[in-house]
């Protein structure tokens, strides 16, 4: 690192974001390293270290012994023209090393917005942005996430992208360049070619587009015959015996989910017509009760946490939910562990749901109508009533809260 980075940290906001450091952060000897892997989270540190699927790819990723991989965030402002006017490139969080000396850098696009804030990145390793003016000796740029499945507004900016569940692609992409540097077979351009085989990887460079005057997509055709026509995703078909993080990496400042977060199902029975999450994780994939208590279990004696979340796009949908509290409440209960349920359907909100998550401390519920009148609920295939949003604000007053948060979504349609 940087004699002079000390005084820097002194003179920014929150230098904690940038120390890395952190009790369960994983640190590997170099000697035995074939592929690094840095992580790239476009936005700040607050955001990444909250975000669970940036947890899920770099454990999973480091379950591998020729695998490092490293976390990476985007500075804010003060620090990022700090990082400027000293010519100190982007630096991974584990080993300090500069992002440019990795072998893959991967970006997660969460939202359109980390569109620029990922170039901006790029920028700040001291690489060139577009795909085309990087050679050989640079690393490959891999986007991945929500926004990749629509990769073409950045698609000259990335070498490849990660269409669909990165756990068991992103290790298959990362062992395919190892295999090439061992056979002494790799070349970037032949990389490429090979990942382009992999279910799930889509290869920019590979294809031919072409586009019609008002800038929508023609034709859209593969340069080679190996290489596929459509790219499919990839998912975790059983989430039961898939990768998850049980020793998360501690947080030296407050971030935005710091808590134990378990991930109950993925994919959605809904059809909102709005969610683009309901339509990229299908199709929908539970865990069981037992296996959340396990791993619940395990976090809070690795962590000390004082709240689960259950995570999923609509937790009220979980078809093993009461099964699922009931065995979390058993020890959470002793341990004055709050048990949250984010994510809640007002038409599946019962009365033995609210006296469960009531029986620890008091917080607020959330429910989303979306829209104002049952009209546009419709429009948007928002199936909800006011008489289901009445019962449910009813059975938690009733239950001891004081108030209700609602979610609306404003310039819909009509």
């Amino acid at each position: 690192m940087y004699n002079n980075l000390s005084t820097i940290l002194k003179s920014v906001s929150k230098p904690g974001r940038y120390t890395g450091g952190e009790y369960g952060q994983i640190i590997k000897n170099k000697e035995g390293i074939k592929c690094r892997f840095a992580f790239c989270f476009p936005d700040t540190y607050e955001i990444g270290m909250s975000n669970l699927g940036v947890r899920l790819l770099y454990g999973a990723l480091n379950s591998v012994p020729e695998i490092w991989c490293e976390r990476v965030y985007a500075p804010w402002t003060d620090m990022e023209e700090q990082m400027r006017a000293n010519n100190i490139p982007l630096w991974a969080h584990e080993s300090k090393d500069n992002v440019r000396d990795f072998n893959i850098i991967a970006f997660s696009l969460q939202y359109e917005l980390c569109y620029t804030t990922a170039i901006n990145m790029i920028d700040l390793c001291g690489l060139p942005v577009f795909a085309k003016d990087r050679d050989e000796n640079m690393p490959i740029i891999l986007g991945g996430g929500p926004c990749a499945y629509n990769a073409e507004p950045v698609a000259d900016f990335f070498d490849i992208f990660s269409i669909g569940e990165g756990e068991e692609a992103l290790i298959e992409l990362a062992q395919l360049y190892i295999k090439m540097k061992d056979e002494g077979t790799y070349t970037k351009s032949g990389f490429l070619r090979e990942a382009s085989h992999i279910k799930g990887f889509y290869v920019p460079s590979l294809y031919e587009v072409e586009y019609n005057d008002n800038g929508t997509i023609k034709s859209f055709e593969p340069k080679y015959e190996d290489v596929p026509k459509r790219v499919q995703k990839r998912i975790i078909a059983d989430l039961n015996k898939s990768y998850f993080p049980t020793k998360p990496i501690m947080p030296f400042i407050e971030v935005v989910h710091d808590r134990i977060m378990l991930e109950t199902f993925r994919g959605c029975i809904r059809g909102c017509r709005f969610c683009q999450a309901g339509m990229v994780f299908r199709p929908v994939r539970e865990k069981n009760a037992e296996t959340l208590n396990c791993q619940a279990r395990e976090i809070f004696e690795n962590t000390g946490y004082t709240e689960i979340s259950l995570t999923s796009l609509s937790i009220s949908d979980y078809s093993c939910l009461h099964e699922a509290t009931d065995k979390l409440l058993e020890w959470t209960n002793p341990n004055k562990i709050n048990l949250s349920l984010p994510s809640l359907r007002a038409d599946s909100f019962s009365k033995e749901l609210m006296s469960k998550i009531s029986s620890i401390r008091q917080s607020g519920l959330t429910f989303a109508p979306e829209a104002g009148t049952q009209r546009l609920r419709d429009a948007i295939n928002k199936n909800l009533y006011e008489k289901d949003l009445m019962n449910a604000v009813r059975l938690a007053f009733e239950g001891g809260k004081s108030q209700v948060k609602l979610y609306f979504m404003n310039g819909l349609p009509t």
